[in-house]
């Protein structure tokens, strides 16, 4: 009798809480959330005065609220090497950044983890062509694609202009490179002691003058950019193109036997009315001269240049993001990198550095004061510029290339040596180096 007694308590007492549990739910602190596992994930991006990770972090976890980033400014040019010494140990970065000439270099020493390929899929139609060939460095038209990285930024060169030396009025007849050279003359007299033409590097710097290349038809490297075999120096197309350079533009740029420009400093200093830059300048430019006083427009057609049949090319170049290949927090780290592709990071991205997204579609991204970026003056001509950009080549090889053809151009330059035989010199330097380094 006591046990059937007990068992009628025990039933009465447990309707009796479940008929309160609504008035009860209130008061009640679900647990379930705060026992989710939460994933820590190293981020190295270059980001030093932390601008961007400052609204990014928050926008991500609003996301992935279980994946904690615990950010660390790396600049872009140390990541890779730094990395090689934690090796296979899983230590260092989950999530690292670094420049698209260093993309071959980051694969080639086994550092970077291929992205999913429904992340190449959807990337693909969102991010523009150019970004996205330097991503899967040169595989994105072959059978079998892989996006090694998400290209977060994209970029040119093109020119800006000291509105208190040349006027938008004369900036506006200086469409191709004749007009530039008939010009320099005028502008010389009026202006003693001042240059019309700067760089923000040296004349035989070939990430600049692949412009001047392309006009002629020649890229490194193949085609594609993608022989590693040969650059294809002696090309003709080459010797055509730097005959132009060294007998046509070099006496408007430095007059002299000095490939040397003094880079950016004539322009900083007032004493050049225009410069060959990119948007990494934009900020410096305008606290040392006044927004108000600069301006910027594409690089100069090659109409009437004899020879210069092609479209004038320059070097796209991207900031990329990766996952480290030996990450212990794969998942989550590439749940970073998909974010990073979003409208919403590439919004915070654009307002806090000034970069320009690597978006197709811009249309969603403003300034903080609410303007377009295709308003934005310099970016406005950036991005048209973009419209026939090549990218860098990505091969391993590339590495040996540079240097070979900085030395050619300033033997040329300087000496007055011979341009087909410093061409010959210059294949014959890429080969030797490659073959050193294999």
């Amino acid at each position: 009798m006591k046990k059937l007694l007990s068992i009628f308590v025990s039933l009465i007492v447990l309707l009796t809480l479940v008929a309160c549990t609504t008035t009860l739910a209130a008061d009640v602190v679900d647990f379930s959330l705060s026992q989710e596992k939460v994933t820590t994930i190293t981020v190295w991006l270059d980001d030093s005065e932390g601008l961007f990770m400052a609204d990014l972090i928050p926008a991500f976890n609003a996301v992935y609220p279980n994946i904690e980033v615990q950010f660390q400014h790396m600049g872009a040019l140390d990541s890779r090497d730094r990395l090689k010494t934690y090796g296979v140990s899983g230590n260092g970065a989950d999530v690292f950044m670094f420049p698209h000439d260093h993309l071959s270099l980051a694969i080639l020493e086994d550092l970077v983890y291929p992205l999913p390929n429904e992340l190449f899929q959807s990337l693909n139609t969102k991010i523009l062509d150019v970004a996205m060939d330097i991503a899967t460095a040169g595989t994105r038209n072959t059978t079998n694609p892989v996006l090694y990285a998400v290209p977060i930024s994209i970029e040119s060169i093109f020119i800006m202009y000291n509105k208190t030396l040349i006027s938008e009025e004369e900036v506006a007849n200086l469409t191709s490179w004749n007009d530039i050279i008939d010009y320099s003359a005028t502008f010389a007299a009026a202006n003693p002691g001042k240059q019309l033409l700067t760089t923000n590097s040296h004349w035989a710097d070939n990430y600049y003058i692949q412009t001047i290349y392309s006009a002629f038809g020649w890229r490194p490297h193949g085609i594609d950019g993608i022989d590693a075999s040969a650059v294809g120096f002696e090309s003709q197309a080459l010797t055509s193109a730097l005959t132009w350079l060294t007998t046509e533009l070099k006496p408007v740029v430095t007059g002299n036997n000095s490939y040397n420009s003094v880079a950016t400093s004539y322009f900083e200093q007032g004493s050049a009315a225009m410069i060959i830059i990119g948007p990494w300048a934009i900020k410096s430019f305008e606290e040392r001269l006044g927004a108000d006083n600069l301006g910027a427009m594409a690089m100069p057609t090659f109409d009437g240049v004899e020879g210069a049949t092609y479209t004038p090319s320059t070097f796209a170049g991207s900031q990329m993001v990766a996952v480290y290949k030996y990450s212990q927090n794969k998942e989550a780290a590439i749940a970073f990198v998909q974010f990073l592709a979003t409208e919403e990071a590439q919004q915070i991205l654009y307002r806090t550095s000034n970069d320009c997204p690597a978006l197709l579609d811009l249309s969603g991204i403003t300034s903080t004061s609410g303007t377009n970026i295709t308003d934005d003056k310099y970016m406005k001509v950036m991005i048209a510029q973009l419209q026939t950009s090549i990218p860098m080549p990505t091969i391993s090889a590339v590495t040996y290339y540079w240097a070979a053809a900085e030395t050619m151009v300033k033997n040329i330059w300087d000496q007055n040596a011979d341009i087909q035989t410093e061409q010959k010199k210059a294949e014959a330097s890429y080969l030797a180096s490659k073959a050193l380094g294999s």
